[in-house]
């Protein structure tokens, strides 16, 4: 199973220039899931279907934070959603579904970035105070979901490092994150990758349960181009897995 991580950048629409050099791109990277961010409610997606999270408090209906795209079949969920905590808009869950009756559970999040309050109401002031009210609710909200002995797979656009160089992240943070996926059981393919920059580490990640993982721990890095610029204001990261052995 290949997956992968891209911060679409402002939500394109698919009908747009850009939006359609974001779709082309994407689909010839031939990612099975994809964790999206920055997406809109109406995206359409390459392969098979798109589900989506809640609505943005301080944002127009069809933009929203993250998404998940797969062709793969997709399970029930069992817990609602918590549409009073301020962290339920940057997290959308599914479910695989594989064959002989194996589920994934997949998640895909976006976590505050410093200054993030004034984009995203209901948050708690300050940079360490954001950051870690939205990802506590994201750990247990995953937590919930989860069934016993079932693989996850966690990535998104985190806005925090997990190795320093820390640029508009912190220690703090890079210690609460690493925290978060050692208590999910979880390995980060995308630690000691490249930001887009190439000067420092990933802000966006993907974590998987270690029975996944298949030879090479280490996330690809993409940085498609369009028009002679970038064609997000984040890299792309993909990783091979292994479902062979559920």
């Amino acid at each position: 199973m290949r997956i992968g991580t891209y911060n679409l950048k402002l939500c394109p629409a698919s009908s747009s220039t850009r939006g359609q050099a974001v779709a082309a791109w994407m689909a010839d990277q031939a990612v099975d899931v994809w964790l999206l961010t920055e997406v809109r409610r109406d995206w359409i997606p390459g392969r098979g279907r798109l589900v989506v999270s809640s609505e943005r408090a301080a944002s127009p209906v069809e933009k929203r934070w993250c998404g998940i795209e797969t062709e793969l079949p997709l399970g029930e969920l069992r817990t609602p959603a918590e549409p009073s905590h301020a962290g339920e808009e940057g997290l959308v869950l599914a479910r695989l579904a594989l064959d002989g009756g194996t589920s994934v559970l997949v998640a895909c999040s976006v976590l505050p970035w410093k200054g993030a309050g004034k984009y995203w109401p209901g948050l708690p002031a300050g940079q360490a105070a954001e950051f870690g009210h939205v990802l506590d609710h994201h750990v247990d909200r995953i937590s919930a979901e989860r069934r016993a002995d079932e693989p996850l797979i966690w990535g998104g656009d985190f806005n925090q490092q997990l190795t320093a160089p820390f640029y508009f992240t912190t220690a703090d943070g890079a210690l609460a994150l690493r925290a978060a996926f050692d208590g999910l059981g979880l390995v980060a393919l995308t630690e000691r990758a490249e930001h887009l920059n190439g000067t420092s580490c990933a802000i966006d990640h993907l974590a998987v349960s270690s029975e996944l993982i298949a030879g090479e721990q280490m996330a690809q890095v993409h940085r498609p181009q369009w028009n002679g610029a970038h064609l997000s204001d984040h890299a792309a990261y993909t990783a091979e897995l292994d479902v062979a052995r559920l």
